[in-house]
């Protein structure tokens, strides 16, 4: 471990509940697996949990790490039930917080309870499952997370700061791990969002208030020109019955920048119309992955938007709908440049100049999760989706094909016909 690993670690000697709010890359996992690992093995008959927001994210998280360290002793690992039981008897399991009914009418003598800031219902989780496991044995916990805004979370390292009811807190920077280069640190804080970089690598708790990109500006706004048909085509979707239908297209030059040159953002508009309008050739399709839900009727059988795009000639495929994700990776990517928008795309540029974070309603457990304001964001979900489908630089030693509607096909049909005149 290294020295604020340690700190952590005799915090957990004298302390019943430890709170660690890091940076990304500090160390977070392997700290966790040390400490489970430890106390397994310096207590017989013994059981402890490490508990990830998802079941699949502890497999991915935790598993491997915890096989590497604890092999050297022996346990009988049970891959089914991401399992280690060690030779005298204490047992480490790994649990998804996603699946309660696991968690429930099991003593543990400690636990390790990981991203605890992105929990779903995360203060219910702890109060009404996990921390009743604990009673018997009067177990410990070690909460680890990078901060998302001031949650419940972030009531739980308030609590540790005041050492209320045995708990105490940490924080630490990605920088605070020695292992971490700080010219890597750096060059993320050139690209990120300066309010994603406090969070994920100085482990700020960040007020989510105002507007969600304010490194839009008019820089990002172009004059409309011709996009050369060896740049790559994407296109996507936000569907809707009623109301409005919306959908963008872009193209991805040869330096990976994402020129949006067109829009769809019409009212009650038939699938068939809006397929109409935004066909085109070459374009790979997104579409809101809540498309796919079959609950209309159609000749006594259940539809859905997707089915009905695919019949109209645009086969879709479900977009990444990762929100917090998406939202920080759009905007590093308007911080280094690489979105342009052609301003022919007025409702685009119009949900971008308002798109703001919901006012954060207070409860008992302090502010809710942020969320952004759920109002005039087709097009902006729209972009989050292109964005997070990752696409790559054009290719430019392909031949070029033209589409029939594109002004340089014209001016070359134009040509081909004067020269067959003379």
């Amino acid at each position: 471990m290294h020295s604020k690993q340690r700190v952590v670690w005799d915090a957990l000697q004298k302390n019943r509940f430890v709170v660690l709010a890091a940076g990304r890359r500090f160390g977070k996992t392997i700290l966790a697996v040390i400490v489970l690992l430890i106390n397994a093995l310096s207590h017989k008959d013994s059981l402890y949990w490490f508990v990830a927001p998802s079941y699949k994210q502890a497999k991915m998280i935790a598993w491997r790490m915890l096989k590497t360290f604890s092999t050297f002793f022996n346990p009988k690992f049970n891959e089914s039930e991401l399992s280690a039981t060690f030779p005298n008897g204490a047992v480490i399991e790994l649990k998804g917080a996603d699946n309660e009914d696991s968690l429930r009418g099991i003593g543990v003598w400690g636990m390790v309870i990981d991203e605890f800031a992105t929990i779903y219902n995360s203060w219910s989780v702890w109060h009404e499952v996990l921390r009743p496991t604990l009673t018997d044995r009067k177990g410990w916990v070690l909460f680890i997370s990078t901060p998302k805004g001031k949650d419940a979370f972030f009531e739980l390292f308030l609590k540790g700061q005041r050492k209320e009811d045995g708990f105490i807190s940490f924080q630490y920077k990605t920088t605070d791990n020695p292992y971490i280069d700080d010219k890597e640190v750096e060059e993320a804080r050139k690209t990120m969002p300066d309010r994603y970089f406090k969070q994920e690598y100085e482990a700020s708790f960040e007020d989510y208030i105002g507007l969600i990109w304010p490194e839009f500006n008019k820089s990002h706004i172009i004059e409309p020109y011709y996009l050369q048909g060896a740049f790559d085509r994407i296109g996507a979707i936000d569907p809707a019955v009623t109301g409005t239908t919306a959908a963008l297209k872009a193209a991805i030059d040869d330096e990976g920048e994402i020129i949006v040159y067109q829009e769809l953002y019409e009212k009650d508009r038939r699938v068939s119309e809006a397929t109409e309008t935004i066909s085109e050739e070459g374009v790979y399709w997104l579409i809101d992955p809540s498309s796919k839900a079959r609950h209309r009727e159609k000749e006594g059988e259940l539809y859905s938007l997707y089915d009905e795009y695919t019949d109209n000639g645009i086969t879709a495929y479900p977009a990444e709908h990762d929100v917090d994700a998406g939202i920080n990776r759009v905007g590093e990517l308007f911080k280094q440049h690489k979105i342009k928008v052609f301003n022919t795309c007025k409702n685009l540029i119009w949900e971008l100049e308002r798109y703001h974070w919901a006012e954060l309603k207070e409860a008992i457990t302090g502010a809710q999760r942020p969320k952004p304001y759920k109002k005039d964001d087709h097009l902006v979900d729209c972009l989050r989706y292109l964005v997070m489908s990752r696409p790559s630089k054009a290719d430019m030693n392909r031949p070029e094909t033209l589409s029939h509607v594109s002004p340089l096909y014209k001016l070359k049909e134009l040509q081909k016909r004067r020269k067959a005149y003379k």
